[in-house]
């Protein structure tokens, strides 16, 4: 290839890499093993199938940015072949999923759809609202889901970090990534960048809202300003505090005690009534059969047993009724059969006698 050629031929150059064409690829690797150019256009086929970019790539695959933006422009200095391997490892891992994670396609559940209705009326009225509910109720998933589909800007959803070192800090961090924020910035500059990218936010999801009271008291003090003033922003959004195992409202009054922190003002933002879910309630038949159905033609039988599993206290939910199914199914799949009732309520039976033992061994 003549040195114009060329030269024309990376015009390419500075384009997202899911906007390029595989002849860009192609002529990018020129001079390449083969095995390395078809691993490079799976990654690029992938990329587009999923609408994502180099970073969110970084992140799935373990690989720097950086490298994969060289990777992808000619330009990496050290073994291209190397890359490639990494990348296949990483598509043996999706393969991994694709087998033991279940079937992940999204069911509209009436509790998915009462979320839903949260969520909306939230971003109607502009104020501060709380859920709070045992875990594996389908929660974050519905938030997710909502999230997705409002995916114009109007909603921004992140999750907040545990331990005693993490912080207010920590999620300025966490909601300048999900933002699309140059990491590499500073936090004061961080903080008026998502000023400026939260103009158009009419919804901000926090989940894992109950993992502030792991924080060192000043960073729980530090996240209620920065919510109050910088997030919901005397009203410029609504905002949704998804909390797990937790009376938010309570603890908040019992560090006003501890603390001396003034939540006058927090509280003047926030709605009074929470948002309470209950397993026993909450978790209708007709939800757990839109699951069940995911995966095969359930008889009502079946259906009701895992429908009692699922409310049983202390005990059921969404997510056990979720590890069963993906349980059987794995084992179908493997041995190459159809997923069968008796498949799915042994397999229920097995787990729910492996986790009896388990609570005995601990009392």
């Amino acid at each position: 290839m003549s040195t114009q050629t060329r030269s024309s031929s990376e015009s390419w150059k500075g384009v997202p890499l899911a906007d390029r064409d595989p002849a860009h690829i192609e002529d990018a690797l020129a001079g390449q093993d083969e095995e390395v150019v078809a691993t490079a256009l799976k990654v690029h086929a992938y990329i587009r199938s999923e609408h994502i970019g180099v970073s969110k790539l970084a992140h799935r695959a373990g690989i720097q940015s950086s490298i994969i933006s060289q990777f992808f422009n000619g330009s990496y200095p050290g073994d291209c072949a190397a890359i490639a391997e990494r990348f296949e490892k990483f598509f043996w891992r999706l393969a991994q999923r694709d087998l033991y994670g279940g079937i992940r396609k999204f069911v509209e559940t009436r509790l998915a759809l009462y979320l839903w209705s949260v969520f909306e009326k939230t971003r109607v009225i502009r104020r501060i609202q709380i859920i709070q509910s045992p875990e594996q109720l389908g929660k974050t998933r519905a938030a997710r889901e909502y999230a997705a589909r409002n995916n114009s800007g109007r909603t921004v959803m992140v999750s907040l970090s545990g331990g005693t070192r993490s912080g207010c800090g920590d999620f300025i961090w966490d909601l300048a990534d999900t933002l699309g924020l140059p990491y590499t910035i500073k936090m004061r500059e961080k903080r008026a960048r998502i000023k400026h990218s939260l103009e158009g936010c009419d919804l901000l999801i926090i989940d894992e809202a109950h993992l502030i009271w792991a924080w060192h008291d000043k960073a729980v003090r530090d996240f209620f300003d920065y919510l109050r003033t910088d997030i919901h922003a005397n009203g410029a959004r609504g905002v949704v505090l998804i909390a797990t195992n937790s009376d938010m409202l309570g603890a908040v009054n019992s560090f006003r005690k501890s603390c001396g922190y003034n939540t006058g003002q927090l509280l003047g933002r926030m709605r009074n009534e929470t948002v309470e879910l209950d397993p026993a309630g909450d978790i209708v038949e007709e939800d757990v059969q839109a699951l069940v159905e995911r995966y095969y033609k359930p008889d009502e039988s079946s259906v009701r047993k895992l429908h009692e599993i699922a409310q049983r206290e202390n005990l059921g939910h969404f997510g056990l009724v979720e590890d069963i199914l993906n349980e059987a199914w794995t084992r179908a799949k493997a041995a190459k059969k159809p997923l069968s009732d008796k498949a799915v309520l042994d397999t229920a039976a097995e787990i729910l006698a492996g986790m009896k033992n388990r609570r005995e061994l601990y009392k």
